[in-house]
């Protein structure tokens, strides 16, 4: 037999019913003799159930939408592999959203007609469209990135990690300093929050924002045009990638500021010197994420949940 066996297939090798095998196949009770004479046809034929399919005839099943701004980012990553590290039976369905709100809507539109059991929603920025749609599903609903008192969440301390920045950086009494941030409207908890210490600790001393992107390369080219015009000697990014940018420009212009970063990323131990960064660990972030979501889902938790991870500033070559 070449072709994937189906249920009516086991069905007619076993001799049995295909309701029994379907009971089989959903745990329930079957004879101790058709049970392992149905298993010894599975492992022979390979047999792989269509968890999919199944869940269509279940009220509840164990598919979960996940929601994901950009897959390019070492966080979001990471925080995808602390979800699938607890996973023991359930299975993601991941839709890239390339930080657009419309794209973010329609996901969760599609996903809550497709009977998936929950959604995880990594989200940069929810938009009043967006609020409204969630709040109106009846699905399990976690999501992650941004504090919105009205729904279950798991936070990067943002606030926090921008003071200890700001109070870092005030031993350092740099000169003029450049600051490489993103949009708040793209992504509130990084563009505003993270930022909010950062700012307060600067308290009139000489210094330069700019708002940039995400990507490498459009940040090397926004660190560029404010280093061409003006000498720093400290720059704080937004992000590890961001502070890649500046360092690209700064070896360009033959400038040697000092940089500091935010995140937990391969790039802070390969760049040359090596980041300061204040680190959060988004692996354990995204195991946060999971058990949050299987409290909320399979509890029926009713009282909403925070979730606020920390992180710690690590000192290396860049600042000294």
């Amino acid at each position: 037999m070449n072709k994937k066996v189906t249920i009516n297939d086991i069905a007619m090798i076993a001799n049995v019913a295909k309701s029994t095998v379907s009971r089989y196949l959903n745990g329930g009770s079957v004879s101790v003799h058709t049970r392992e004479k149905l298993d010894g046809i599975v492992q022979k034929y390979n047999y792989t159930p269509n968890t999919f399919a199944q869940s269509l005839k279940q009220q509840t099943n164990h598919t979960i939408g996940v929601i994901v701004p950009r897959l390019d980012s070492i966080a979001q990553s990471d925080m995808l592999r602390g979800l699938d590290e607890l996973n023991i039976d359930d299975t993601f369905l991941i839709i890239n959203v390339y930080q657009d709100s419309a794209r973010e809507l329609a996901a969760i539109e599609k996903l809550q007609s497709q009977n998936v059991s929950g959604l995880i929603i990594l989200t940069a920025n929810l938009t009043e469209e967006i609020r409204s749609v969630i709040k109106a599903s009846k699905l399990p609903t976690v999501i992650q990135g941004q504090d919105e008192a009205e729904f279950n969440r798991v936070i990067m301390n943002d606030i926090q990690a921008g003071k200890t920045v700001g109070n870092y950086l005030q031993k350092l009494a740099p000169k003029n300093v450049l600051l490489l941030n993103v949009d708040m409207s793209l992504d509130y908890a990084v563009g505003h929050d993270r930022f909010v210490g950062i700012k307060s600790a600067l308290n009139g001393m000489p210094h330069k924002e700019i708002i940039t992107d995400f990507k490498l390369n459009i940040a090397k080219q926004s660190a560029y045009q404010a280093m061409i015009h003006e000498d720093f000697d400290l720059i704080i990014g937004a992000t590890d990638r961001i502070v890649v940018g500046a360092m690209q420009s700064a070896f360009a212009l033959h400038q040697k500021p000092r940089y500091i970063g935010f995140g937990q990323s391969y790039f802070s131990e390969t760049v040359s010197p090596n980041l300061t960064s204040f680190e959060f660990s988004f692996f354990e972030a995204g195991k946060e994420l999971y058990r949050l979501f299987r409290k909320v889902r399979d509890n029926n938790t009713i009282q909403i949940q925070r979730i606020v991870i920390d992180g710690k500033l690590i000192i290396r070559d860049s600042t000294n």
